[in-house]
């Protein structure tokens, strides 16, 4: 009988539970089907619907993410463009020499100089920042003097 109660993006397959969700249309692009499938890897009508519930809930996150990376920013007409950045002072007539470094390496170095006796937190914390600034922005380089 708990089988015949309709768990919220599952279906039953030979005794076994499936998770399915289709794909919202304006995300289609970013994937190679229209819908989400597959086992939960159980019998069990309650396991199933948690384990559906925490999947919807890691979807709908993620979904929420791409939304937001797809909108149009407000005010995006107004950023500056790659060639339209003012006029900056010539770096080579100062007597400094500057070499190139991605953000990856620099994040690698600054562990190297700072990280030095600090707690496992401190690297993971430190990786984990400059992670969220690449995926924001790409492996940039930066000049380092």
């Amino acid at each position: 009988m708990s089988e015949t109660i309709s768990r919220p993006f599952t279906f039953v397959k030979e005794g076994i539970f499936y998770f399915s969700r289709r794909v919202p249309n304006e995300l289609k692009s970013h994937y190679t089907s229209p819908r989400i499938a597959f086992s939960l890897r159980t019998r069990s009508p309650k396991i199933a619907e948690a384990r559906a519930r925490k999947a919807a809930d890691q979807l709908d996150e993620y979904w929420y993410h791409l939304r937001c990376q797809d909108v149009q920013m407000p005010g995006k007409h107004m950023l500056r463009q790659q060639g339209s950045i003012p006029a900056q002072p010539n770096i080579q007539a100062l007597d400094v020499s500057f070499s190139s470094v991605l953000l990856s390496e620099a994040v690698s170095v600054y562990l190297g100089l700072k990280g030095k006796g600090r707690s496992i937190t401190f690297h993971r914390a430190a990786e984990r920042s400059c992670g969220y600034v690449i995926d924001a922005c790409g492996d940039r380089h930066g000049l380092v003097g």
